[in-house]
């Protein structure tokens, strides 16, 4: 499993306290060197602003670049551009793109992150931009266009991911904490995408607490079921840390042990898969998720150092209920 790291990625630099800082990535590469994984530093692609615009709106990309050579600024209560930003976007798009250049199971280290970000930055009815500026994964899936699968495994459903991806026959799987107890407030079972879209958009809310037990259902009952249906040409995971259950931004319950089963399972499909850095702020959580995820790519070693969480009762009842609206809706055009 190869690793595009750089440090470039560390210029977009918050102007004030805020969770998403450069310092992330400092304890990935530590889950990265304590795997023994191979780094490779990314080269940038002479198309790799092409590949911006071509998904978002040429007055949003072209409004980012100036507050880039203006010095950055805070562009919402939640989201800011430093003068670093448009580098490290730049060659985050570029790593992607070499990485399915390759069709290779691959983990792009960078940031911002993307899977907020819309046509125009902010999108659907989310009030800010959540942290990001360009959506890498969404890039990423119409770069390669044609047989291509999004897995969303973040807290937060991927609101400019969906946006973006609506009415185009791609698949989109987001599993997130439900959007009417979380931001972007959106992520129903009922939005299943338009046009040639339509089917192809699948929104898995969970119950605030839900723990691994749950997660392995959805990933049973949901997750593998479609992708085997869809039998998509390549992966790409939009892979945020943040539905750890020590997480500080969100509610779910989740352990090491749930993310590696997820990820296992996909894995097991032998597609070539590239994993993006999404969320996840607690900074522990981000080094041993890094190091478990490349010994499992690389070894098969299945160690993610916790315990199964469980979910209470409640918690599980109001997931089976949720679970039936998204087979009400999703079983339209899938087999579950």
């Amino acid at each position: 499993m190869l690793v595009y790291y750089s440090d470039v990625f560390k210029k977009h630099v918050p102007p004030f306290r805020h969770p998403e800082a450069p310092d992330r990535l400092d304890y990935l590469v530590e889950g990265v060197l304590e795997a023994g994984a191979v780094v490779k530093e990314p080269e940038m692609r002479a198309d790799a602003w092409d590949l911006i615009y071509a998904v978002h709106d040429k007055s949003y990309v072209d409004y980012v670049k100036r507050i880039c050579e203006r010095g950055g600024a805070e562009i919402d209560g939640d989201t800011y551009i430093s003068p670093g930003t448009c580098d490290a976007a730049a060659l985050s798009v570029s790593a992607v793109a070499n990485a399915i250049d390759k069709r290779e199971v691959a983990l792009v280290a960078s940031r911002p992150p993307g899977h907020h970000a819309g046509f125009v930055g902010r999108a659907l009815t989310a009030p800010t931009q959540g942290f990001c500026i360009f959506n890498t994964a969404a890039i990423g899936a119409l770069y390669l266009g044609e047989g291509v699968a999004v897995v969303d495994i973040d807290v937060h459903h991927g609101n400019g991911t969906q946006e973006i991806l609506y009415a185009k026959d791609l698949l989109y799987i987001s599993t997130h904490q439900h959007p009417a107890t979380l931001y972007p407030g959106t992520g129903y079972p009922e939005e299943v995408g338009e046009g040639r879209g339509e089917g192809f958009n699948i929104n898995i809310p969970l119950p605030p607490e839900a723990g691994d037990d749950i997660y392995v259902k959805v990933v049973d009952e949901f997750i593998i079921p479609i992708l085997r249906q869809y039998n998509p040409k390549l992966v790409i995971v939009s892979l945020g840390w943040d539905a750890h259950r020590d997480d500080p931004l969100g509610d779910l319950n989740l352990s090491l042990k749930g993310y590696l089963y997820a990820i296992d399972a996909i894995l097991k499909l032998q597609k070539p898969t590239v994993f993006l850095l999404e969320g996840g702020y607690n900074r522990s959580v981000i080094k041993r998720g890094t190091k478990a995820l490349i010994r499992l790519a690389t070894a098969g070693e299945f160690a993610p150092g916790e315990a199964q969480t469980e979910s209470a009762p409640g918690v599980y009842k109001r997931f089976e209920e949720l679970a039936v609206e998204v087979r009400r809706y999703t079983g339209r055009y899938w087999r579950l």
